[in-house]
């Protein structure tokens, strides 16, 4: 335990370093980073704690829709501490640039093992519980908790996320062990897969639509018992869920009983990972370091198909196009997120497939229109998060060999144009198609299908330009992994941006959109007066984007030519 904690000591100092090394831009930029994280946080607790006063507002039934809100946002996560955990134990055990020195010093590979698993709970859960605090915060202020709340609210956490790392570094090390690095490729694909299921498993395991719909049990008996059912009793989520909701409300079950399942299996799992550790990582190690056979030749032919898909485009983008997309499908930390983008897309389209509209008091062709345009906010809001996955991180992707394109004879236009147009086009085609799919999921007509394919095409070209725009005015060359990518200042301020810029549009079009459609259910003639609101909001829908386009690129453009730290 000695030497595990001495291996574990420099990732602290490192962290007191770089806090104490900050200039005045970091510190600039890290008070504003934390200034809209509280606002955030504010964000958070104040919609939580809306819903729980509702709630304890319901008589009989709503202390019972709070524990089980409670559970859905445990078990949430824990299926996001988990996969969180394989991908950050993937990097720190076989991708870590420490390892080499690590690995030949004279410490027992049990300890090494420890002082990795205890990283990679950090590294894959700080971000996620930091932005939880506010809904724990919520249900005690909401139910007047005082301090032991939150004490128990700790010693139950840290557990949960003990389990959740060791897990993450067990399956890891397995998955390493039956899929060698040689096969890198399938390891990815199978995380992919799994994640995809997992939150396909995790939103039919909840059964959310259910609890919208009380005609659907035949008493009221039934509808109480189902409230009070645990969503999985044998998960640690489940657990920690128990010990919470026991301390506002003490008939939900034994807080000692479950804290002791909680740690037991905590330690009891960090034994286990510990031990196998010990007997397979040196196998796994050197799997790891071997290199993929064949690699070059299946490059070469996957050049020339590229080469000729582009063969019309000009040679200069043609061949910047072909680089960037070598680079994207041979890395399988990159080509395999599409995998969880095909299940993030299926279970969004799930959501509007199973809306009640039916049950609604209102006219259910008003209401299909209704949500087919607030679907215009929430697709555009899904597409800005695929873009700071894909899109934000091209130019930093180019990594410390950035200095060649800069040595080259190519304009930093061009680099940024022809990453604009390449990623435009698969998140152009992403859009379209679920702006198409979700609108004939909820059967609306032809103009409303026609201004939700102009407008979701007008917004993915802003999104587009500012992903990349942010992510050329802030790029990262130096990092490890390119998940660290987004999490970074650029990506925070890109994000803020777009989710201006598509409320803001979303706003400029709701006043038009009404009145069209309000003429056209009542069969009545729009007025000159909402002719000439019509055709301003579509002027200003059209200076905004215009202005989104143009500015973000320039910038970009101008901070990188400016750019001298490779």
């Amino acid at each position: 335990m000695q030497h595990a904690a001495m291996l574990f000591y420099p990732q602290v100092v490192g962290l007191k370093n770089r806090v104490a090394t900050r200039n005045r831009a970091a510190m600039l930029r890290l008070a504003v980073a934390l200034t809209l994280a509280v606002l955030f946080w504010g964000g958070i607790f104040t919609v939580f704690y809306r819903v729980l006063t509702y709630f304890k507002s319901i008589e009989l039934l709503g202390d019972l829709l709070a524990v089980k809100l409670l559970s859905m946002v445990f078990l949430t996560i824990f299926s996001i501490l988990i996969f969180s955990a394989i991908i950050t134990a993937l990097s720190t055990l076989f991708m870590a640039e420490d390892l080499h020195l690590i690995l030949t010093a004279p410490v027992a590979v049990s300890s090494i093992g420890l002082s990795k698993c205890f990283e990679t709970m950090f590294n894959s859960s700080w971000m996620v519980l930091l932005f939880s605090l506010p809904v724990f915060f919520s249900y005690g202020v909401a139910y007047r908790q005082g301090p032991e709340f939150y004490g128990l609210l700790m010693v139950s956490i840290i557990p949960f996320v003990m389990i959740c790392g060791a897990v993450g570094t067990g399956v890891a090390v397995a998955l390493t062990l039956v899929l060698p690095a040689t096969r890198l490729r399938n390891i990815m694909l199978m995380l992919a897969l799994v994640f995809g299921i997992t939150v396909y498993s995790l939103f039919r395991f909840l059964r959310p639509e259910q609890f919208v719909n009380p005609e659907a049990f035949r008493t009221l008996l039934d509808y109480i018992a189902t409230l009070e059912m645990p969503a999985a009793p044998f998960l640690p989520s489940q657990w920690a869920a128990d010990v919470v909701a026991a301390l506002f409300l003490p008939a939900r079950g034994d807080i000692a009983f479950n804290l002791a399942l909680l740690w037991s299996t905590a330690l009891a799992l960090l034994i286990i990972v510990q031990r196998f550790f010990q007997r397979v990582y040196c196998r796994t190690w050197s799997k790891s370091q071997e290199s993929l056979p064949g690699l070059q030749g299946r490059c070469r032919r996957g050049d020339r198909l590229l080469n000729t898909v582009f063969s019309r485009v000009a040679p200069t983008h043609r061949q910047l196009a072909v680089k960037d997309l070598s680079c994207f499908f041979r890395d399988p930390a990159q080509w395999s997120q599409l995998f969880i983008l095909g299940a993030i897309v299926v279970i969004y389209l799930y959501n509007l497939r199973v809306l009640p509209l039916d049950q609604s008091p209102l006219p259910t062709l008003y209401l299909q229109h209704v949500i087919a345009f607030l679907n215009l906010g929430l697709a555009g809001f899904t597409l800005a998060a695929v873009a700071a996955r894909f899109a934000f991180p091209a130019v930093s992707m180019e990594g410390h060999s950035f200095w060649l394109i800069r040595s080259a004879p190519v304009r930093i236009q061009d680099v940024i144009w022809s990453k604009c147009w390449l990623y435009g086009i698969f998140l152009l085609v992403l859009a379209e198609g679920l702006i198409i799919c979700s609108n004939y999921l909820l059967r609306v007509d032809g103009f409303m299908m026609a201004i939700s394919c102009v407008t979701m095409a007008m917004m993915t070209c802003g999104i587009v330009s500012l992903s990349i725009g942010c992510g050329a005015a802030y790029p990262r060359f130096a990092v490890e992994h390119v998940a660290q990518i987004p999490t970074s200042f650029g990506g925070l301020l890109y994000m803020i941006l777009a989710v201006l810029f598509i409320g803001s549009v979303v706003i400029l079009e709701a006043g038009p959109v009404y009145m069209v459609l309000m003429a056209r259910f009542t069969g009545t003639v729009l007025t000159s007066l909402q002719w000439v609101k019509i055709i301003l909001s579509g002027i200003a829908v059209l200076i905004l984007n215009g202005l989104v386009c143009y500015l973000p690129l320039k910038i970009g453009s101008r901070a990188l030519a400016a750019f001298e730290e490779f």
